[in-house]
């Protein structure tokens, strides 16, 4: 007991505070960093990520939880957006493998239901699937030289289009023009599984949500913004018809 109050106490950093109980926790700074989240980039994603996972805002209880799930998501999106259950055993399915059957609508089976002999056997096919990736394991360190990465490959990507010397000092130089004139020449493209496209065309969309020049050199980097602007516009005109349409409905009950 004397050790312990001869124990200095544990100071806070500027990261961290107490909480009503005396602990430790760390402090969430939304606008430390710039938070991109995939599933908030437009109203279907958002929406597909709530069907999906049976997120609801028809009740206080729901959208308390919803609400929850959504910042949770938010501040851990390496992590998988969508957990499967177990058609047998009605378990989620969080690691290892799981069994899905392209031919049945929504089967999915765990890895212990598999391998059970008193289970009777699916009669399809089943394709094992690995749960969970690398990604949801990411340490903070590990997160900020991944985004460290995307930023070099950016800078790297803007040089490669500017640049018309055939002995560039840069050693990445001639690599990263030879995937653009890949993109260029491919008659496969990215729609067709070609996986050097899909990479060049990763990075030109990393890009064009970044880049705010008006006459960028990148290729396809003003179409693809043209494209986000035409995405935007449509989708704030069918928010402003369902909120015309919400009103109407409001303004004939009130009637």
């Amino acid at each position: 007991a004397e050790e312990a109050k001869s124990k200095p106490e544990e100071t806070p950093s500027k990261s961290m505070t107490r909480d009503s109980k005396g602990r430790l926790v760390k402090i969430i700074d939304d606008d430390e960093e710039e938070m991109d989240c995939e599933f908030l980039n437009n109203r279907q994603l958002f929406l597909n990520l709530c069907q999906g996972n049976h997120y609801q805002f028809d009740s206080l209880r729901r959208a308390k939880h919803t609400s929850m799930m959504v910042l949770w998501h938010l501040h851990n999106r390496d992590a998988p957006k969508f957990v499967q259950q177990c058609a047998l055993c009605s378990r989620e399915i969080l690691q290892g493998m799981r069994y899905h059957c392209p031919t049945c609508a929504d089967f999915d089976m765990c890895n212990e239901c598999r391998r059970n002999p008193n289970i009777p056997r699916h009669p399809h096919p089943l394709q094992a699937i690995p749960v969970g990736s690398q990604q949801s394991a990411l340490t903070p360190e590990q997160r900020k030289e991944r985004q460290r990465s995307i930023q070099l490959h950016m800078t790297l990507l803007l040089h490669a289009s500017t640049c018309r010397s055939t002995e560039c000092s840069s050693a990445n130089c001639a690599k990263m023009k030879g995937l653009l004139k890949h993109g260029t020449q491919c008659k496969i493209k990215a729609n067709g599984g070609c996986n050097v496209c899909k990479r060049i065309w990763a990075l030109l969309q990393i890009h064009a949500k970044q880049c705010k020049q008006e006459n960028c050199p990148v290729p396809n980097c003003m179409a693809i913004r043209e494209r986000y602007r035409q995405l935007q516009l449509q989708q704030q005109a069918m928010d402003d018809r369902r909120r015309q349409m919400m009103n109407q409905t409001y303004h004939q009950k009130a009637r």
